[in-house]
């Protein structure tokens, strides 16, 4: 949890506390000892309704675009559905010291710079780079980002050290393959400022053999076929 919504938190918990047990005592005449506990478990609950609920997964599938712009719109759209539960995730326990979510945020404010990018909207039809950029928005991230919702849900219910660490770990390969696919977004940008494309099987090519180096199980699927099947 980010410092500022941890500090709101428990400053929202203490004040109620002392002020229900203020009132309960000196308004109501509860005896000190009743009016204390009384006050501190409704301050309790009132900091746990200030920490923000677990968004739900994102929804992936469905058909890519035919057009240039229609591929584009979506990769944009995906990235700030992406982008907004991303902000109710990292007010959550387990991103204090992560860099995931700066790592995904990078990603998220590349995807929509390219997708509105006017050369990349000029080209003429569906080559590569952008069905790349397609299948970072619609695929690559949102698994990612899923399986990040997965682990903190994971990690606010395991009580146990050796569990936490265990999703802390899971975490950090998140980190790396996001850091991956950072990588080929890269390689689009490149392409779009020296005005070349590269084919979609070249794309493919790179995202795995840079899994294979990282030498973890990749948790992304990269057997399926292209978009357009080009």
């Amino acid at each position: 949890m980010k410092p500022g919504n941890t500090i709101l938190s428990l400053g929202v918990g203490a004040g109620a506390a002392v002020l229900s047990a203020a009132g309960l005592v000196l308004g109501l005449g509860f005896a000190p000892v009743v009016g204390m506990a009384i006050g501190a478990a409704l301050g309790v609950g009132a900091g746990l309704m200030c920490t923000p609920l677990a968004p739900k997964p994102l929804v992936l599938g469905g058909p890519p675009p035919v057009t240039v712009n229609g591929m584009l719109d979506e990769a944009a759209q995906s990235a700030e559905q992406m982008g907004q539960t991303m902000r109710r995730l990292t007010s959550r326990p387990l991103w204090d010291g992560s860099p995931l979510d700066e790592r995904i945020g990078q990603m998220l404010q590349g995807i929509s710079t390219l997708a509105a990018n006017p050369t990349l909207r000029g080209r003429q039809g569906i080559d590569g780079d952008i069905q790349m950029l397609w299948s970072l928005a619609t695929d690559y991230m949102p698994t990612i980002v899923n399986l990040a919702i997965e682990n903190d849900k994971m990690h606010s219910t395991f009580s146990g050290r050796s569990s936490k660490a265990q999703v802390e770990q899971n975490i950090r390969g998140l980190e790396h393959q996001a850091g991956i696919l950072g990588e080929a977004l890269d390689r689009i940008e490149t392409d779009v400022v020296k005005g070349t494309t590269r084919s979609i099987a070249e794309h493919d090519a790179f995202l795995r053999s840079r899994f294979e180096q990282f030498g973890g199980d990749s948790v992304l699927d990269l057997s399926k076929p292209s978009p357009t099947g080009a």
